[in-house]
């Protein structure tokens, strides 16, 4: 006697073959620390063919799980064509360059943490995972991580999961020192601040600052300055239409649209104007053509 297997619907079909971006933002005291949680899934139809994906840099650390493969593929390089396979949970340090992807389709949860929020969970200095992806259990020292996440039913389970899970590892006592409070803040609120202004408010001798800094955001003032700066024009570019680029880098803090360009050249690959042409809708990805 033959079975019947049971025919895919259209509703089913789209359900496996969309893409779902969901965000969490926490409460205190992990909003402290982290800006937010967030959750992606891609179907088969949204991947097949896809380009590999740039993922650039935002000064920031960040935790990925993959939920559904215990594997995740990267290019250390997005000029490389070595894909490295890593573990499937693993923590990403403050990058200055961008790495690369290759989309598929996956589930996976991840936190975004604020400029030096990461350094409240760590035993060494946060510049130690520049540029660095290590798995996760190294940071968090739990193994089972992954595997709670999956069994969580609902994406509101595994963010509630995650949240539990952080804060019970949250130190009460170490917090980051008062002059990188203020410089980070600083430089969110304004990319036409110079180090040196920073300097003069906090009385802090630059060797000194910069060191500082560095061991709990993971890069240099200047470098982070940057990097923002850089964030913070990409958020400001129009969904659509023309971008008048000369405009855009003197309202974002840049001497002129060289200045702009070569950010833009050194932090994403491709010109203003490609990427413009090229973003897509989630954050930080630029797919690479060619």
């Amino acid at each position: 006697m033959n079975e019947t297997q049971p025919c895919e619907t259209t509703a089913h079909r789209a359900e496996r073959d969309a893409t779902t971006i969901l965000k969490h933002f926490p409460s205190s005291p992990l909003s402290e620390v982290i800006e937010l949680f967030w959750y992606s899934a891609r179907g088969v139809a949204a991947v097949r063919g896809a380009p590999r994906e740039a993922i650039l840099p935002d000064g920031c650390a960040h935790f990925v799980v993959n939920l559904s493969e215990n594997r995740i593929g990267l290019y250390e390089q997005i000029n490389s064509n070595r894909l490295t396979a890593v573990d499937g949970s693993i923590f990403c340090g403050p990058r200055s360059s961008a790495y690369a992807i290759l989309p598929a389709a996956a589930a996976v949860i991840g936190v975004l943490f604020r400029p030096g929020g990461v350094y409240r969970l760590l035993s060494v200095p946060t510049e130690e995972f520049r540029n660095a992806q290590v798995p996760l259990e190294l940071i968090v020292g739990c193994d089972e991580l992954r595997e709670q996440l999956i069994a969580a039913p609902t994406t509101a389970a595994k963010f509630l999961l995650l949240e539990k899970f952080l804060l019970r590892r949250l130190p009460r006592s170490l917090c980051l020192h008062r002059a990188v409070t203020y410089a980070a803040g600083a430089f969110e609120r304004d990319s036409f601040l110079p180090v040196s202004a920073v300097l003069e408010r906090i009385g802090l001798s630059e060797r000194r600052f910069s060191r500082i800094f560095s061991e709990q955001v993971g890069l240099t003032p200047k470098l982070f300055q940057r990097i923002r700066r850089f964030q913070r024009t990409m958020a400001s570019l129009p969904s659509h239409g023309q971008v008048d680029w000369a405009a855009t880098a003197t309202a974002n803090g840049y001497y002129d649209q060289a200045h702009l360009i070569n950010d833009f050249r050194s932090f994403s690959s491709v010109t203003p104007a490609d990427f413009f042409a090229s973003r897509i809708v989630q954050r930080n990805h630029l797919p690479l053509r060619g």
